[in-house]
């Protein structure tokens, strides 16, 4: 059921991604007309491929008068539901919008690669926006449609815009309707049958359409007043509403392999730092958040003499890199410390999993460890305690 009673003058847009099934779309057309009251569309627009465009061609709008799309329009007309005004949808570039390829060259015929998944990310966040910065508008998102990574970022980008009019929609046909029959499913159409692979004829109006108005968590409220400006892409995004969120329970774990000097995130994925980096990182999990004393620390580290405990990472410290302790020849200065703080919070605003924990990981002068001690381990002998 419509769960947004809103005024006659919002603008309805029925948002979709599609893949090679457009029959989603007026199964959910289908769908809403049969809500109390009906919810029919103003307009329809819908990203896809190239692939997508070509099927929804052929299944929608061939035929002329008698093309599918008509065929819904004039049934829901015979069934007394208004369209005037409604429901305005066609092959034209304001109505089905292609997902660029990544390099912005062509358009993609299928969505297969990392590239284009990132890709199609900031397209349905930049398409999507466009509609939700609108008060008068009323998005009815369909994730019915193209492959379930599609499906799976218009839920996220619905849940970082979404607004409490707005609505996620999946719609679900009974079988043999869900399959392939020839013709194609529509919607249940009196006077037309379909014939599965089997051979067997199926009465259209035998199929049950039902729509699913599917919960999601509206974030856009908590977060806008975050930021100046809305980043422009997806990952900057979440990066963002990540960056301002309170630290969740299912961060990653950290682990500290100071026989190693490696750290790695949910015991597999490395952060790759430098011996001082990383010694400057064991002293904040540590408790040691002032910078002299960190400078001190590390000067300590330095000085101590190599025996057979001594791990790799502390002799390669010792004897080169941004410091080269074992010459005797300076101190760790506090100065050394806030570089060694600064490029390894570099490194981890770059890490896949650890970017949006940047700042609690590795704090700003005078701010304490803001990442849960629950999700950091720390394994190996203490180095700063080996005689």
């Amino acid at each position: 059921m419509n769960q947004n009673n809103r005024a006659d003058e919002s603008e309805r847009v029925l948002f979709a991604v599609l893949g090679m099934s457009p029959a989603v779309l007026t199964e959910t057309v289908w769908a809403l007309a049969r809500e109390t009251p009906p919810v029919i569309p103003h307009r329809v627009v819908v990203l896809t491929t190239t692939q997508g465009r070509v099927a929804l061609e052929r299944e929608l709008f061939s035929g002329g008068e008698s093309c599918g799309w008509n065929r819904l329009c004039a049934a829901l007309v015979r069934a007394g539901i208004p369209t005037e005004g409604r429901l305005a949808f066609g092959l034209a570039a304001d109505h089905v919008r292609l997902f660029p390829h990544p390099s912005g060259r062509n358009d993609l015929a299928d969505i297969a690669t990392t590239a284009d998944n990132e890709a199609a990310a900031d397209f349905i966040l930049r398409e999507l926006r466009a509609f939700t910065e609108n008060p008068q508008t009323v998005v009815l998102a369909s994730i019915a449609g193209g492959r379930k990574t599609m499906s799976a970022l218009m839920m996220s980008c619905m849940s970082l815009l979404g607004r409490m009019q707005d609505r996620l929609l999946h719609v679900l046909v009974n079988p043999p309707f869900d399959g392939p029959l020839n013709p194609p499913f529509l919607f249940p159409e009196k006077g037309r049958s379909h014939t599965d692979r089997e051979g067997r004829a199926w009465r259209a109006t035998a199929a049950r359409v039902s729509l699913v108005d599917v919960p999601f968590v509206r974030m856009r409220g908590w977060y806008e007043g975050a930021f100046k400006n809305l980043p422009p892409g997806y990952a900057a995004l979440v990066r963002g509403v990540q960056s301002e969120s309170p630290l969740p329970l299912n961060a990653p774990v950290i682990t500290l392999d100071r026989a190693a000097g490696e750290v790695r995130v949910d015991g597999a994925e490395p952060l790759r730092l430098s011996p001082s980096e990383f010694g400057v990182f064991l002293l904040l999990f540590a408790g040691t958040s002032d910078q002299q004393a960190l400078a001190d620390a590390m000067v300590a580290l330095a000085a101590k003499p190599v025996c057979r405990d001594t791990p790799d990472w502390v002799e390669r410290l010792q004897s080169g890199g941004r410091f080269s302790y074992a010459r005797g020849s300076g101190t760790l200065d506090v100065e050394g410390v806030r570089k060694c703080l600064s490029s390894a919070r570099a490194k981890i605003r770059h890490h896949t999993r650890l970017a949006p924990f940047a700042d609690a990981l590795v704090p700003f002068r005078g701010k304490s460890l803001g990442y849960p001690h629950k999700r950091i381990i720390v394994t190996g002998p203490d180095v700063f305690a080996i005689q």
